[in-house]
C-alpha cells in the first residue's frame, strides 16, 4: 500500500475538508479507509485529473506512480460523495455507483467501462465525461434531466439521439467519433457549447435556432455548408480557423466547405460574413477550376493538353520550359464550366517552384510514359502533399511506342486512394483519349469548386480577369473594374482579390503593397520566375544573381521564340525589381546585400570545409514518406540572416549570430534518404536547434499532408529514437524505458531535456504572447528592417505573436482593427521618438489606452528608445524601456537590437503567468 495515500488519507480523517486527491500514489486497488470516509464529497483516484474539453491534463501534487485501479466496491456505501475522477484507471464497471444518488460530477474517462446502465438513477449527475473509452450507447442518460455537460469524444458513441430530451445540456463534446447526425440536439436551448470535430457531421441545419450557442468546434469535419448559422454568425459566433478553440466562436478549420468557400473562411469572420451578404439570394455556381497536368518533361503533357482542345498532334512539340495556362469550356448539365488546363514543365529544376501552384481546388493529371514510370509515386507524393484529397487522374501515355507499358494499378490505387482512374492512350494515334475527356468531365462534374456559390457582382468581375490579356495592372484598375460591376466597397474588393489569387486566374501579394504593379497576369510572373531559376548565368556564378544581370537573365533572347507559352513575355527594367521580390515572397531566394541575391536551388553541389569545435547535439528530421525539393531552400531562405560567411551550399549551411546564439549548427538536408540532419556545438545549441525545429515545422504547416518524425540520439550508439514518443511517454507518466539492442534503460527526461529545454514542452510556457506595436509613420523602416528581424527567434520559437497597423488591408476600419488588437496585446512595444511623442493617435489614442492596462497589471507597455528625444517629464519615461542607450546611439545596431530582443524574455515569462493564470480559472470552471 502506498505510504503517500495512507498519508493523505489520515490527513483527510483529521481535517475532514470533504476532499481527497489520491492520484498517482501507484495504487493497485483503493485503500480499505476510504471506505470510512462518508463524509467525502470529492474524490480523485485517477493518475492524473481531466481539466477539460482539450483533452490536456494537469498533475496534482502527487508525483508517485500511476494509480491502476480496477475496482470500485468500496465507493458503494460513500453517499455523499458528488464527484469521482476515476479517469486514466483499469475500471470497468461501475455497477458500484449505482446507489450514490448525489453524485454530481464522474469522469471515468481512458478506462475500460463500456456500460453506462449502473447511472440510470443517478438523477443529480451534472457532468459526465467518459471520453476514449468503448463506450457504444447513451441510452442510460435519457432520462437523467440535470444533465449539463456530457463528454463522449473519442468513444465508440454513434447516436446522440437518447440527449433529445435533455433539456438542461449547456456542452457537448462528441469529437473523433463516428457522430454524423446533430438533429438529437435541434431543441436543446440551453446548449452553449458543442464540440465535434473529427466527425461524420456534414449538416449543421439543426444548430440554427440555437440562440444561446457561444462555442462550435466543428474542424476536420464533412460540413460544406454553414449558411444556416448566419443568424448566429451575426449575434454569438465569431469564425475561427484554428487548431483549437480558446475563447468561443465557431471553428471550421479543414472542414469541406463550399459555403463559404474555403478562401474565405481562412481569412476571417469578417470576410465570411462580407460573402454570405454579397451572395443574398441570387449566387450562382462559381462553374471554374483548375486542372493541373503534371509529369516529367518530354512525358507528353502539352500534347494531352492540345488534344483536350482538338487541337492537332505535333510530333515536334518543344517542351514547356515555364507553365502554359489554357481555358477549356465544358458542358456540365447545362452550364459552361471553364478549366484552366495547368500545364508545368516537368525538369527537375522546376519542381520546388510547383508549390505554390498547387492547390486542394484542383484536379491533377498525372502523365506517365515507358521513361518516366518509375516517378509515379514522386509525383502522387507531390498531390498529396499539396492538393489533399483533390482527385487524380494517371495517364499513361505513349502507348503508340510501347504497348505494353503500364503500372501497378492494385498498388498505387491501395497507397494513393485520391486515384480515381488509370488511362492509356496515345496523343498521336487518338487511342483512349475519349474515354480520358469523358473521366475528365466527370470529374469536373463532382467538384465541389465548380458548385461553389458565387455572387452574380463577383462572377462578372472574375469573367473580366479571366480574360485579362494584359501582363499586369495597377491596384486602380483593378477598382475601378469591381465598381464598374458593382462591388463597391473596399472590403469586399480585397476579398474577392484574395480569392481571385486563390483560385490562380490573377496574382496579387498582399506584402508588395508598395509597388504599383499589383495585379498580375499568372503566365507573366510565372513564366519570368521560371526563367530566373532556368537561368545557367546564375548557375555560373555560384547561385548569385546580381542587380546588372536581371535584365539579360529574365528577358534572355532564348525565350523569344515563344518557346515558354504561346505568347511572348517581355519585361520591362522598371518591373525587374518586382519579379525578384515576388521570389522572394515565394521563399525561392534571398538578398545578400543591396545588389545581389542568392537563389538557393541553383549554388554549388559541393560542401565546403567546416569543423567544430566542441562536442556536437545532433538531431535528425525524417520525412517518412516525401521530402519535397522545396523544403531545404525556402529554410536557407527563412534562415538566411544567420548564415555564417559563405558556408551555404545546395543542400546545407552552417549557422552561427553570436549575438542571438551562443552556439553554431550545420543543417544537411539528403534527399535520397529524406531527411534532414542539424548538429550544433556552443553553449546554446539546444536553443538554436530549436529555433531551427520551429523554422522548418513553420514551412511543413503550409503542406496538406507531409508526414515527417524528428529523432533524437541515444547517448554512445547510433540509435535514433522518435522525439514525439519520448514527448508521448513523458506525458504518460514513464520515466525510463529499455532498448532491447542496447540492452540498457534510458531516462525519457534526459534526452528530451538533451535537445531541447524543458519550458519547451511546458504547456503554458509555449502559449504565445500577443505584442501589438505602437510606432510613428517616420519610423516604419525601423520596425520592419530591424525590429522585427530582431523578433524572429521569439517569433519562430512560438513566444511571440506580432501585431502592427501594416497587415490592415486598405479599405478596412482601420481605426477599429487597430483598437481590437491593442485590446488582445499581452505587450505593447513603443518605438519612442520625437515623432511617436508627436503622433495624436500614437500618443493619445494608443498609449493612454495601453497605459490604462498597464497599471491594472492587464498587459506590459515596453518602451523601445529608438531616437533620441526629451520625454523624461512624460509617463512613458517611469516604465523601464530597452535598450540601455537610445538606439541611434550605438555604433552597432544589432547589439542593441539583441539587448531588445533578450530583455522581453522576462517581460514574456511576466504575460504566460497571467494567462496561466486565466488558463486555470476556466480549468476550474470547465471541470469540477
Amino acid at each position: 500500500m502506498s505510504e503517500l495515500a495512507l498519508e493523505l488519507i489520515e490527513e483527510e480523517k483529521q481535517e475532514r475538508t470533504g476532499t481527497l486527491n489520491i492520484s498517482q500514489c501507484g495504487l493497485t486497488e483503493i485503500p480499505t479507509d476510504v471506505s470510512k470516509l462518508l463524509w467525502l464529497e470529492t474524490l480523485i483516484i485517477g493518475d492524473s485529473y481531466h481539466i477539460g474539453k482539450r483533452g490536456k491534463r494537469v498533475r496534482g501534487s502527487n508525483q508517485s506512480k500511476p494509480n491502476i485501479i480496477s475496482d470500485l466496491k468500496l465507493l458503494a456505501n460513500l453517499n455523499s460523495l458528488q464527484q469521482l475522477d476515476c479517469s486514466n484507471t483499469q475500471v470497468s464497471d461501475l455497477t458500484p455507483l449505482v446507489n450514490l444518488s448525489n453524485l454530481q460530477l464522474l469522469d471515468c474517462s481512458n478506462t475500460q467501462v463500456t456500460d453506462l446502465t449502473p447511472l440510470v438513477k443517478l438523477n443529480e449527475l451534472q457532468k459526465l465525461v467518459f471520453h476514449y473509452t468503448p463506450i457504444k450507447s447513451l441510452s442510460p442518460l435519457a432520462k437523467l434531466s440535470k444533465l449539463q455537460l456530457v463528454d463522449c469524444s473519442g468513444s465508440q458513441v454513434t447516436d446522440l439521439t437518447p440527449l433529445t430530451k435533455l433539456v438542461s445540456l449547456q456542452k457537448v463534446y462528441c469529437s473523433n467519433t463516428q457522430v454524423a447526425d446533430l438533429s438529437p440536439l435541434s431543441k436543446l436551448t440551453d446548449l452553449r457549447e458543442l464540440w465535434c470535430y473529427k466527425t461524420k457531421v456534414n449538416d449543421v441545419s439543426p444548430l440554427a435556432n440555437l440562440n444561446n450557442l457561444e462555442e462550435i468546434e466543428l474542424s476536420e469535419t464533412e460540413v460544406s455548408d454553414i449558411s444556416p448559422l448566419k443568424l448566429l454568425l451575426r449575434t454569438n459566433l465569431e469564425i475561427k480557423w484554428e487548431e483549437f478553440i480558446f475563447e468561443g466562436g465557431l471553428n471550421i478549420k479543414n472542414c469541406q466547405l463550399i459555403a463559404p468557400p474555403i478562401e474565405f473562411a481562412m481569412e476571417g469572420h469578417d470576410a465570411v460574413m462580407e460573402y454570405f451578404d454579397q451572395l443574398g439570394d441570387d449566387g450562382k455556381n462559381l462553374n471554374e477550376l483548375k486542372v493541373i497536368f503534371l509529369g516529367e518533361g518530354a512525358s507528353g503533357k502539352t500534347s494531352l493538353i492540345r488534344r483536350l482542345r482538338r487541337e492537332d498532334f505535333n510530333p515536334e512539340e518543344n517542351q514547356t520550359h515555364g507553365i502554359r495556362i489554357r481555358k477549356t469550356p465544358f458542358d456540365i448539365d447545362g452550364e459552361t464550366v471553364d478549366a484552366h488546363l495547368w500545364d508545368f514543365g516537368g525538369q527537375e529544376v522546376m519542381h520546388a517552384t510547383h508549390q505554390f501552384f498547387l492547390s486542394q481546388r484542383c484536379i491533377y493529371v498525372l502523365v506517365l510514359n515507358c521513361r518516366t514510370d518509375d516517378k509515379a509515386e514522386y509525383w502522387l507524393k507531390h498531390t498529396s502533399s499539396f492538393g489533399g484529397k483533390s482527385p487524380v487522374l494517371v495517364v499513361l501515355n505513349k502507348i503508340d511506342e510501347t504497348p505494353s507499358f503500364d503500372v501497378n494499378r492494385k498498388v498505387l490505387s491501395e497507397k494513393y486512394p485520391q486515384i480515381k482512374g488509370y488511362y492509356r492512350l496515345s496523343c498521336q494515334t487518338d487511342e483512349g483519349i475519349e474515354a480520358f475527356e469523358q473521366a475528365l468531365q466527370e470529374q469536373v462534374r463532382q467538384s465541389d469548386t465548380r458548385r461553389t456559390p458565387f455572387p452574380t457582382a463577383w462572377l462578372a468581375v472574375k469573367n473580366h480577369f479571366a480574360d485579362m490579356d494584359k501582363d499586369y495592372i495597377e491596384s486602380a484598375e483593378y477598382r475601378d473594374v469591381c465598381i464598374q460591376n458593382g462591388v463597391d466597397k473596399s472590403f469586399s474588393q480585397n476579398v474577392l482579390l484574395q480569392f481571385l489569387h486563390d483560385l490562380g486566374v490573377i496574382i496579387n501579394f498582399r506584402n508588395l503593397k508598395n509597388f504599383d504593379t499589383q495585379i498580375l497576369n499568372p503566365l507573366w510572373l510565372t513564366n519570368g520566375v521560371y526563367r530566373v531559376i532556368n537561368s545557367g548565368k546564375i548557375t555560373e556564378n555560384k547561385g548569385l544573381l546580381h542587380e546588372d544581370d536581371f535584365n539579360t537573365v529574365i528577358n534572355d533572347p532564348r525565350y523569344a521564340n515563344g518557346n515558354t507559352t504561346d505568347k511572348v513575355f517581355y519585361y520591362p527594367c522598371n518591373k525587374l525589381h518586382y519579379i525578384v521580390r515576388v521570389m522572394q515572397e515565394f521563399e525561392l531566394c534571398f538578398p545578400l546585400d543591396n545588389s545581389q541575391y542568392v537563389i538557393p536551388q541553383l549554388l554549388p553541389v559541393e560542401e565546403p570545409e567546416f569543423n567544430f569545435n566542441g562536442a556536437v547535439l545532433h538531431f535528425v528530421v525524417r520525412f517518412t514518406e516525401f521530402l519535397p525539393d522545396s523544403i531545404f531552400p525556402r529554410l536557407m531562405v527563412k534562415l538566411h540572416n544567420y548564415i555564417k560567411d559563405d558556408l551555404r551550399w545546395r543542400s546545407g549551411m552552417v549557422l552561427s549570430k553570436p549575438s542571438v546564439f551562443k552556439a553554431e549548427a550545420r543543417i544537411r538536408a539528403d534527399k535520397e534518404d529524406q531527411k534532414i540532419t542539424i548538429d550544433a556545438c556552443g553553449e546554446e545549441p539546444r536553443r538554436l536547434l530549436s529555433f531551427v525545429r520551429a523554422t522548418l515545422k513553420e514551412i511543413t504547416e503550409g503542406f496538406t499532408d507531409l508526414p515527417f518524425e524528428e529523432q533524437v540520439p541515444i547517448p554512445d550508439s547510433d540509435v535514433l529514437w522518435s522525439y514525439t514518443e519520448l514527448a508521448d511517454m513523458e506525458e504518460m507518466g514513464v520515466t525510463e524505458f529499455p532498448i532491447g539492442k542496447l540492452k540498457k534503460k534510458f531516462s525519457v527526461k534526459d534526452l528530451l531535456d538533451g535537445v531541447e529545454e524543458p519550458s519547451m514542452r511546458d504547456e503554458v510556457a509555449q502559449l504565445p504572447v500577443k505584442a501589438f506595436i505602437s510606432y510613428s509613420s517616420k519610423d516604419l523602416q525601423y520596425m520592419q528592417d530591424e525590429l522585427l528581424p530582431a523578433l524572429a527567434p521569439l517569433r519562430r520559437l512560438n513566444k511571440l505573436q506580432v501585431w502592427y497597423d501594416r497587415t490592415i488591408d486598405a479599405g478596412a476600419d482601420w481605426e477599429k482593427e487597430i483598437m481590437d488588437n491593442l485590446a488582445e496585446a499581452d505587450i505593447v512595444l513603443c518605438l519612442v521618438s520625437s515623432d511617436f511623442i508627436n503622433s495624436e493617435f500614437c500618443f493619445r489614442r494608443e498609449f493612454e489606452v495601453a497605459l490604462e492596462d498597464h497599471h491594472k497589471d492587464k498587459k506590459t507597455i515596453v518602451p523601445i528608445r529608438l531616437r533620441e528625444c526629451d520625454w523624461d517629464d512624460l509617463a512613458l519615461s517611469d516604465i523601464q524601456g530597452r535598450p540601455s542607450q537610445w538606439i541611434d546611439s550605438f555604433s552597432n545596431r544589432d547589439k542593441a537590437w539583441t539587448e531588445v530582443a533578450k530583455g522581453l524574455k522576462p517581460v514574456i515569462e511576466q504575460a504566460q503567468q497571467r494567462r496561466k493564470k486565466w488558463l486555470d480559472e476556466k480549468k476550474r470552471e470547465n471541470v469540477f
